[in-house]
């Protein structure tokens, strides 16, 4: 099996000792780039010659993904009954993907040893400044792609947890742009006034990230609410490899949650965020 340090550049990034000086200058720009806009993008994160291996074994996983074609709630985990129709709460967006759960994973692939590298999880515990970081146990949901064909979307949604670890694997030949309102909710003002000019698609208020292939994504999705939009016209899809970790060492998601990404409800999806 290949090893991590011939998969991640790390002469570009050079996370597998943290307490180098080079390293730490990184994790500064990162922290910053995250306190000031809500995402963290390490372009070529992954070495060119690397590259299609961990493409080759998505696009051998792709085929078996879990389907999912359903509206979504942006606020999901509240009690959204009792608001105007025309209000933040009362509004739905599509969502329409694949994803591979982490059984499907053959194992020993490229993937997975980048997910299951120590130094990875040591360095995304540093830059959410956290004391204790371990990757999600759960044998479902730890590790997943997320699969976008053409017509397949993400709708406006938040996030219920910080630090949303991502890394993108393919890109369509169309369409699938990640955009974003950073912070645009705070801990004691849901800000509806600005999330409903967001919905309305108010110039100026949505941020847009390109990314290529070998991009490392964190992002601070529970109070910025982003969305995927439409994939356009493709010959391949967007593929984009999700890692979960938890500050708890035996961390799984709920039978509710593994449920919903096997059999998606045509009302609301509860699974893994984009």
């Amino acid at each position: 099996m290949i090893d991590a340090s011939q998969i991640v550049d790390l002469h570009r990034y050079p996370i597998a000792d943290l307490d180098a000086p080079a390293c730490r200058a990184l994790l500064d720009t990162c922290r910053r780039d995250l306190d000031e806009h809500s995402i963290c993008t390490l372009t070529g994160f992954i070495r060119p010659d690397a590259m299609p291996a961990l493409v080759a074994e998505a696009q051998a996983l792709e085929p078996k993904c879990y389907r999912n074609d359903n509206l979504r709630t942006p606020y999901s985990w509240m009690c959204n009954e009792g608001f105007a129709p025309d209000h933040p709460r009362s509004q739905v967006f599509r969502n329409r993907s694949g994803l591979v759960l982490t059984d499907q994973f053959p194992g020993d692939g490229p993937i997975e040893t980048v997910y299951r590298w120590s130094p990875l999880t040591d360095f995304v515990r540093e830059l959410l400044g956290l004391e204790t970081l371990y990757r999600s146990a759960c044998p479902h949901l730890s590790l997943n792609l997320g699969v976008e064909h053409e017509g397949d979307q993400f709708g406006w949604h938040f996030d219920t947890n910080d630090g949303v670890v991502s890394l993108l694997l393919q890109e369509p030949d169309g369409g699938g742009h990640f955009e974003y309102a950073p912070y645009i909710r705070a801990e004691n003002d849901e800000n509806y006034a600005e999330i409903a000019r967001l919905f309305a698609g108010e110039p100026r208020i949505a941020r847009r990230t390109l990314m290529n292939a070998g991009t490392f994504v964190l992002f601070n999705g529970r109070r910025s609410c982003h969305r995927v939009t439409p994939v356009e016209a493709t010959a391949k899809p967007r593929i984009i490899a999700l890692l979960s970790y938890d500050k708890c060492p035996d961390m799984v998601f709920s039978e509710a949650n593994v449920r919903d990404a096997m059999n998606p409800s045509s009302q609301t999806y509860f699974g893994q965020p984009a």
